[in-house]
């Protein structure tokens, strides 16, 4: 699946503020094309709208969405060009009008120079172009509406439908490799003694980290150990994920923690009430898996009814957003990936239902190859096992090392939907500089400062000219290494 396709809206983001400019717009009004690029941009805007639900159903494989989406690439990345030809030639007008302006006219290619600004307009091959693209955007636009795309919500239910997982439970996995350390250490924070009164607001333990790197699996081992289990007088799993519902939340937190009452049509004054009445002066742990909610004040209203539990409560949250661990106010307990050994480990499991390669040693290299491509997330290894259980041919363990991770097929790809899930939630800044970052070639080493360099010539940095733009890349680059 091209990448580029998955990223066209941070791209059509990019077009909608070049459109908006003051420059273009002075220069459009000059030369007679304000009314063009107005039609163009509102045509772009019905366009995004859908973009959401075109995205999802190509991942789920309707090969004319697919098509579609290869189209509208190919004449957005056309009237990014065109846009350009018009910077220039606004750039020319400019440095004509203005004494002094020598050295920006000898910037530009002296190709640019040939023709008067009103000649260039109506010079035919331009003139030409800009119809060309204007039919094209049409018919985008018809096909668009032969293909029924729903124009998304805030909610993003086309999203949901294809792509939400199951939610997870509190049973660990079976196989659980090389996080023995980190489980020792989560546990020593759950059963640590604290100083404090009777009754005080439950201690958050944030378990951060990327999709697939494990903190599920962390969580559900340390919520069924023996130690937690004496410890603590009442335990409760619930998972959140993207949705962060507080009413449907509390529901299930409290019918873990009492089975015999029924929470049907209740509402969350009355389910507060009764969850509060059931944990007051008892030690608790709560475990919210898969939290994405950067809501302060829905954080505090889910909060209310653990405040009068017993010293010594407490509530284990895992994310990917260190800004969750941020609007609870605790410290992140970072995950990291696992060791190489640990993913052979899995993997073996997996494949071949083993701990080693002694009855397969023809494959063993493959195996190692195969994990390499995982770079220590256990979701990966375990997605590319799992196309290989107990199937001990060669070229087929080669097949699956030479295949794009995006091209595996959607039914048997747990990573594709872990991924656009953490893509999805990137604020607006950083996904139009990650969608950007496509463009480069797989397995380019790509330089940050080069990177940088390119973002600013795009016009994805938001701020002031010079240093301080230059530092706002630096801090994009930082949070999309996290």
């Amino acid at each position: 699946m091209p990448i580029a396709e998955l990223f066209l809206s941070a791209f059509l983001q990019v077009l909608f503020d070049r459109l908006a400019s003051r420059e273009l717009l002075s220069f459009a009004r000059r030369e007679g094309i304000d009314v063009l690029l107005k039609k163009w941009e509102e045509m772009l805007v019905s366009i995004n709208q859908v973009l959401d639900d075109a995205e999802d159903r190509q991942l789920n494989g309707d090969g004319g969405v697919n098509s579609w989406l290869k189209t509208l690439r190919d004449l957005a990345y056309d009237i990014e060009d065109l846009l350009d030809e018009f910077a220039i030639e606004s750039a020319k007008n400019k440095s004509e009008v203005e004494p002094g302006t020598s050295k920006v006219r000898s910037l530009l290619p002296s190709c640019c120079f040939r023709l008067s600004p009103s000649a260039f307009m109506f010079d035919r091959k331009m003139r030409s172009k800009m119809e060309e693209m204007d039919g094209r955007l049409n018919d985008i636009i018809t096909q668009k509406n032969i293909l029924h795309l729903r124009e998304n919500n805030e909610k993003r239910s086309a999203y949901r439908q294809v792509d939400k997982p199951f939610h997870t439970t509190n049973l660990p996995e079976p196989c659980f490799v090389s996080r023995e350390v980190e489980k020792m250490e989560i546990l020593e924070l759950l059963t640590e003694e604290e100083n404090d009164r009777a009754c005080v607001d439950p201690k958050v333990i944030p378990i951060v980290g990327m999709g697939g790197l494990g903190k599920t699996a962390l969580a559900q081992q340390v919520y069924n150990d023996d130690r937690v289990s004496d410890y603590f007088d009442v335990k409760a799993w619930a998972c959140v994920s993207d949705d962060f519902d507080v009413l449907a939340i509390t529901k299930k937190i409290l019918e873990t923690t009492n089975g015999h009452l029924s929470c049907e049509g209740k509402d969350l004054d009355w389910l507060h009430e009764k969850l509060k009445e059931h944990l007051a002066r008892k030690k608790f742990l709560v475990v919210l898996d898969d939290v994405w909610n950067e809501n302060y004040g829905n954080w505090t209203i889910l909060m209310k009814p653990f405040q009068l539990g017993a010293k010594g409560s407490k509530i284990i949250v895992t994310t990917r957003n260190f800004r969750v661990a941020e609007i609870a106010r605790a410290r992140p307990y970072t995950l990291k990936p696992l060791s190489q050994d640990a993913c052979m480990t899995l993997f073996t499991f997996h494949a071949l239902g083993a701990r080693n390669f002694d009855h397969h040693p023809d494959l063993e290299v493959l195996g190692m190859k195969i994990v390499d491509k995982c770079r220590g997330l256990p979701l990966a290894v375990k997605t590319l096992a799992g196309l290989l259980s107990f199937n001990f041919n060669p070229h087929d363990w080669k097949a699956i090392l030479d295949s794009k991770i995006w091209d595996l097929p959607k039914e048997s790809n747990d990573i594709l939907p872990a991924l656009k899930l953490s893509y999805l939630h990137l604020p607006s800044n950083l996904r139009r500089c990650f969608a950007y970052c496509a463009i480069f070639p797989k397995d380019y080493e790509i330089e940050r400062d080069e990177l940088i360099h390119w973002w600013i010539a795009e016009g994805l940095l938001e701020g002031k000219e010079g240093k301080n733009r230059w530092n706002v890349g630096l801090k994009l680059i930082n949070e999309l290494s996290i």
